[in-house]
């Protein structure tokens, strides 16, 4: 399963035979491939603990209890992306970034690595820079 998140080439295949918009197919693309794979696929989903609502997940699924956040933005959209990845503790976080926006793969990968508050899910962290084709962290082998 780690194999087809890595799989950046079938990605980039299927935005370019994709009719969506970019990050609308990238979205898509993942969503395919959980349920090709048999998961339950739930795009969108709030995250709330102790009735704070901290926001929205873009896709999860289910049953292996991977999130993924898909975000082209500045440092402040990234950081409420992992604020809701910690809150929602899954046992694979996919960042899904590129290299061409405000805030670098690999300037969030050192934020991962060295914040206090993503200590709890730092192991499960797997970040990939879209535009580079590359996978800048990947999580632990034993998740």
């Amino acid at each position: 399963m780690i194999d087809d998140l890595k799989n950046l080439k079938g990605l980039r295949e299927y935005i370019r035979n994709s009719n969506l918009r970019y990050r609308e197919a990238i979205l898509d693309y993942y969503k395919k491939l959980g349920e090709r794979l048999g998961f339950t696929v739930r795009e969108n989903s709030s995250v709330i603990k102790n009735g704070v609502n901290f926001g929205r997940l873009d896709i999860v699924w289910l049953e292996p209890n991977i999130a993924f956040a898909v975000e082209f933005g500045g440092f402040d959209e990234i950081l409420k992306h992992l604020w809701r990845l910690v809150e929602f503790s899954p046992g694979i976080a996919v960042l899904v970034l590129s290299s061409r926006s405000e805030c670098r793969a690999n300037k969030v990968s050192e934020l991962v690595e060295k914040s206090e508050i993503t200590r709890e899910i730092r192991s499960r962290v797997m970040i990939l820079d879209v535009t580079e084709g590359k996978i800048v962290r990947e999580p632990l082998k034993e998740n």
